[in-house]
């Protein structure tokens, strides 16, 4: 009784901390300055569970890993066909930098911040702005303690994304094989790892990938929770979903499948079980419920349209809806998606409709196995978590850069396959040979034709414009300051300095002072060249002009998609006259949020629209 009393004080006290005593700005701070701590006490405790689950298994985990069989390699044969599948490349603009921004910061100065702007100052790379992002940070922070070993090293997040493709598979098939048997658990990891999408995020620098390794995880523990309830077996359960709510902002939803699971293991026992980790759950939630208020609070980090109010509403749901099935259950390869993989789901969940009707009218009722209870909990927490994103004014699966919110379904999808295998499998059916020999054909005639595309890297046209740049800047004598009409944070963290065209273009004293003073060998420009006026003439992107008083020379020039890309350097910079007055900087500041929508008009989710406040407040207009 003690125990529940000191449950339900936390969640009340919770509620207070998260929601009432803390206003949004002092919250978002406390994020900054000791989000790092928080996250790595968390991770830390869910760690020494880990060990200590582990360690009273050892006989099953050393069993497996001496001899994997054909689990192990249809497990490595997914990872190896996911890394052949797609090149290493960042593929969600600026989304994929923002992480590795976030992670450099918690690497060096332990704070949850993104690095927007740093100078080399006598050798050392010092961060002068930086801002708090609207994503999780739990990705973030693994990603900082590979730094912390290695060294910071852009290549840590495709070695992570790599990590978590290998853990994935795993967890799906020890998922899979308890509710349908060791073949139909292969089938089920074949199915998911060759879909075009799952290697596209495996070799990308994205979030999504360790975000359904975690969903995987805390089920595969809610079973071992629920086969035998027990303190240890539950903190682990409950600080993984913890962890899980740090993965992604949707995530939160798994919170009520975690709550089910833990009730149905009281209920197993006899008995409440609630260990300190349980009990203190509630407030490990309340960084979630500060950063989420952050979100809310900051309209830009929803990167809306223009004439939109709002990032959720009825009015998205029919358009979702038909992008999702366009997705789903394209047939062509213009998108990374299985059409096979959909169609063995969508049966294996009619299939799991029937079998639910039968349990229903059954008496008495059979006890659901442990996995059983857990796949339908979870199940559900994937249903939640699509008909949310319905509501979103950006969730068409079948726009490239939203395909990768379709992950956790396609992961459910694989269960129900193989349970539908199970299900209806026998002498007279032989429905794992049929599943199979239909997943060879898909992949033949489908499958690698899509994955030749290689949507994310062929046609991702921004970032090509930003690696040109950069072997262009790399191959000038440094130091080199980079006037960016795109984002600084790629540069930033390639350590080559830099600002935005909008900002450099108010700042044309400074600059010139530094150019005398040989602090930087050249300043380069970077500028769009488009259509300009209605006979189709091409000409500097209004965005991007600089002022009459700079006097740039072409350096590189190169034609992307529709319009060309241009590399200039600053010869010189005119003197302001004495008498001249100050020109008013808030013109620069509309300039760059001018260029934010564009970006955000081609849909390439930036973020320079979450970082404008910082760019007023280096310009020193709020």
């Amino acid at each position: 009784m003690r125990r529940i009393l000191l449950f339900a004080l936390s969640g009340a006290l919770a509620l207070w901390v998260g929601y009432i005593a803390i206003p949004t700005i002092p919250a978002g701070h406390l994020i900054i300055y000791w989000g790092y701590y928080y996250i790595l006490g968390v991770f830390s405790l869910f760690v020494f569970y880990a060990w200590r689950l582990a360690r009273s298994r050892q006989e099953v985990w050393r069993g497996w890993i001496r001899r994997p069989g054909m689990a192990g390699l249809a497990i490595a044969s997914g990872v190896v066909f996911a890394v052949w599948s797609d090149p290493f490349r960042h593929k969600i603009l600026f989304d994929e930098f923002v992480i590795q921004g976030t992670a450099y910061e918690m690497h060096v100065t332990k704070q949850v911040s993104t690095i927007l702007r740093a100078y080399n100052i006598g050798g050392t790379w010092l961060s002068i702005d930086t801002f708090l992002d609207k994503r999780p940070y739990f990705f973030p922070f693994l990603l900082s303690v590979i730094h912390d070993f290695t060294g910071y090293r852009i290549a840590n997040i495709f070695a992570l994304n790599v990590a978590c493709a290998a853990a994935l598979l795993g967890l799906l098939y020890w998922f899979a094989r308890e509710l349908a048997g060791r073949g139909p658990a292969i089938l089920a990891v074949a199915l998911l790892a060759t879909m075009p999408l799952f290697g596209q995020n495996a070799t990308g620098a994205g979030m999504d990938l360790h975000n359904l390794t975690m969903i995987a995880l805390v089920a595969c523990l809610g079973v071992l929770y629920l086969r035998v309830p027990s303190d240890d077996r539950l903190s682990l359960f409950v600080l993984g979903a913890v962890l899980l709510t740090q993965s992604r902002y949707e995530s939160i939803i798994f919170i009520a499948p975690t709550a089910a699971v833990i009730a149905a293991g009281w209920a197993k026992a006899g008995r409440v079980i609630l260990p300190w980790p349980a009990i203190l759950a509630p407030l490990l939630l309340v960084p979630y419920a500060w950063h989420s208020r952050v979100l809310s609070a900051t309209p830009l980090f929803w990167q809306l349209q223009e004439g939109q109010t709002s990032a959720f509403g009825v009015s998205n749901i029919l358009g979702n809806l038909k992008g999702d099935v366009a997705f789903l259950f394209n047939t062509g390869i213009a998108l990374a998606n299985s059409w096979y993989l959909s169609a063995l789901g969508v049966a294996g969940l009619a299939w799991g409709l029937f079998c639910a009707w039968r349990w229903l009218r059954a008496s008495p009722r059979p006890k659901l196995p442990p996995a059983v209870f857990v796949g339908i909990a979870f199940g559900a927490g994937v249903a939640a978590h699509f008909i949310v994103l319905l509501f979103y004014w950006w969730a068409k699966f079948n726009d490239v850069l939203a395909s990768r919110f379709a992950l956790p379904m396609c992961l459910a999808f694989s269960v129900l396959a193989a349970v539908m295998v199970k299900g209806i499998g026998g002498r007279r059916i032989p429905a794992l040979r049929i599943a199979a020999a239909g997943l060879g054909i898909w992949f033949f005639a489908g499958g690698l034709p899509a994955i030749g595309r290689r949507l994310y890297t062929e046609q991702n046209l921004p970032m090509q414009e930003i690696e040109w740049e950069r072997s262009i800047i790399e191959s000038r004598p440094g130091p080199v300051l980079l006037l960016s009409n795109k984002s600084t944070i790629p540069f930033v963290l390639w350590h080559i300095e830099a600002i935005l065209g909008a900002v450099g273009a108010q700042r044309g004293e400074e600059i010139r002072y530094h150019m005398g003073q040989d602090t930087f060998k050249e300043v380069l420009v970077t500028q769009a060249i488009r259509p300009t006026d209605a006979d189709g003439d091409m000409g500097v992107d209004p965005a991007d002009m600089m002022p009459a008083t700079y006097h740039l020379e072409m350096i590189a020039e190169k034609r992307f998609g529709a319009r060309l890309d241009r590399v200039s350097r600053i010869v010189s910079i005119d003197p302001e006259p004495e008498d001249a007055k100050k020109p008013d900087q808030r013109p620069a500041a509309a300039l760059a949020l001018r260029s934010i929508s564009m970006l955000q008009s081609r849909r390439e989710p930036s973020v320079a629209a979450a970082t404008s406040a910082a760019v007023r407040r280096y310009m020193n207009i709020e």
